[in-house]
């Protein structure tokens, strides 16, 4: 059986219990990428990009931190910024994200495949007004960080062209009677969702947010 799992970071235990029962392909949104310190930042692929059985260490964040460098939504274990490093060295080497993302995944000796959504940048931010800045347009992960009170205004992904990528797209359609998986229901998830609607209009979307992995399996295949 051929499953498309679309997730962030929330369904990083699901991917891995799944991969042993199907072929699993995971896609995993890129709005939340952003270039920070000089590296490209990709959270929700490095969630599937980095080892569980490994207690993650600050040891560069808090140097960062020591010398007052650095926002505090962007800090990341020393992992990920192994992974941002390698990451950045191949997009400047004219390595797509696709096949960047697919070098790691190889190097990581991932059980399944992974997929980033887009190979162009696109940033999902928030316009937001205050007294002492005005109007700014701040960025998804800065924006949930702070947590402001009241109703939150509608994201909007910033890009010059931004579109979901062929591999993504093949992998969807050769899915499970066209169903995809979906773990969570926030603007980045949603933004997925509707953005490889459009490219796959006879997509079918299931939430298995809360669903273990029997769950999951007998979610694709009921007839639709």
């Amino acid at each position: 059986m051929q499953l498309v799992l679309l997730s962030g970071a929330a369904g990083t235990g699901l991917a891995r219990e799944l991969a042993g029962r199907c072929e699993l392909t995971v896609v995993a949104p890129t709005t939340r990428d952003s270039w920070a310190d000089g590296l490209k930042r990709s959270p929700d692929v490095d969630a599937f990009l980095s080892d569980p059985a490994h207690e993650p260490t600050y040891g560069v964040a808090r140097a960062l931190e020591e010398l007052a460098f650095g926002a505090a939504w962007q800090r990341a274990h020393d992992d990920e910024i192994a992974l941002r490093i390698m990451r950045t060295e191949l997009l400047h080497a004219d390595f797509t994200m696709t096949t960047a993302v697919a070098a790691l995944a190889e190097r990581r000796g991932l059980p399944f495949t992974l997929l980033p959504l887009s190979d162009d940048r696109g940033e999902m931010r928030y316009v937001v007004t205050d007294e002492e800045s005005g109007s700014r347009a701040v960025h998804h992960d800065e924006y949930r960080a702070a947590l402001p009170v009241g109703e939150s205004p509608e994201p909007q992904v910033v890009a010059l062209t931004w579109s979901v990528t062929d591999q993504v797209v093949e992998a969807v359609q050769a899915s499970e009677q066209t169903t995809v998986a979906v773990v969570g229901s926030d603007a980045v998830v949603r933004h997925a969702i509707d953005a490889i609607a459009k490219r796959v209009p006879e997509a079918r979307f299931v939430d298995v947010t809360e669903a273990g992995v029997a769950e999951v399996l007998r979610a694709v295949t009921t007839p639709r």
